[in-house]
């Protein structure tokens, strides 16, 4: 069954299960995408949760719109920004910890140089501004267009661009100086 035809189902009926069908569709790409915009998965199910509630309240809003996957995504993203501003004390708790994690140790062998230049690339990005961070993993990790950023933060295209810009920039600086050398 189509998502429209799924949301028509749950409209008429009121039963969960088509409902449950359709969401489930969306499910591990909307807390792929909470997780990484939040820096914490236990905290993204709790976002994807309330992003299913707004979806069985309203299921009539969702009929309107082209495309659901970037609905949910929009409402996500919404209620993602809604927990960073209530929890920003525990973000900073949680950078500050990152920061010291990074500056701990050195590995003289590859896979360890390897895994902790990974760790150093997901620190910064969990670093960005939270309008960095949400459009550079709505464009790396869910594939989104500018077009389907665009739709899903409420902006441009162009400043999608702008802001992907931007941020290839904050990263290329900060990770600078752990480079890709190989010594």
């Amino acid at each position: 069954m189509t998502d429209r035809e799924l949301l028509l189902a749950y409209v008429e009926t009121r039963d969960a299960e088509p409902l449950g069908a359709l969401l489930a569709r969306y499910q591990e790409s909307l807390v792929r995408f909470v997780s990484r915009f939040l820096g914490d998965p236990e905290a993204a199910q709790d976002v994807v949760q309330e992003t299913f509630l707004e979806a069985a309240r309203h299921p009539r809003r969702l009929l309107k719109v082209d495309d659901c996957h970037n609905w949910l995504l929009r409402v996500a993203r919404n209620r993602s920004v809604d927990f960073i501003r209530r929890e920003s004390r525990r973000r900073r708790h949680t950078e500050a910890a990152a920061r010291e994690r990074r500056g701990a140790g050195t590995a003289a062998d590859q896979p360890l140089v390897a895994e902790e230049r990974r760790a150093c690339t997901r620190a910064e990005i969990d670093r960005l501004p939270p309008r960095q961070r949400e459009v550079l993993l709505l464009r790396i990790e869910e594939g989104k267009s500018y077009r389907e950023i665009a739709e899903i933060i409420g902006t441009t295209p162009t400043n999608v661009g702008v802001i992907l810009h931007r941020t290839m920039g904050v990263l290329a600086t900060r990770l600078a100086p752990i480079g890709g050398e190989d010594e």
